[in-house]
């Protein structure tokens, strides 16, 4: 299995029902190895209005070649229209936890 250049992706979900079906279908897939979901207030604009929603945030640890297929499964399973989808390269980490991110992600997308 090749080593993974490490990544977390966010996103956010209306409800937990939603957070819970898009993060297990990832692991399922083995497109991420470790899911969380966070309760939180978002204040932002949406079509030129001022909205303040409870929302969860989805912290997807990944691997950047993976980023491609989470991108594609979180807009074909989510609800918004504009869902936030943001990719952030991981520079490092202790030795044992990339170990373990490498070992229980796929070795490519589609492989289980």
């Amino acid at each position: 299995m090749p080593t993974c250049q490490p990544a977390i992706v966010l996103t956010t979900c209306p409800n937990q029902a939603e957070a819970e079906r898009i993060g297990l279908l990832l692991l399922q897939q083995r497109l991420a190895a470790c899911v969380q979901y966070e309760a939180i207030q978002s204040q932002y604009f949406w079509q030129g209005e001022l909205c303040c929603d409870s929302e969860i945030r989805l912290t997807i640890k990944t691997a950047e070649r993976h980023y491609p297929a989470v991108e594609r499964l979180i807009l074909e399973q989510h609800s918004y229209d504009c869902p936030q989808i943001l990719l952030l390269p991981v520079s490092g980490g202790t030795e044992g936890y990339l170990k373990w991110l490498n070992d229980n992600l796929a070795s490519e997308p589609g492989e289980l």
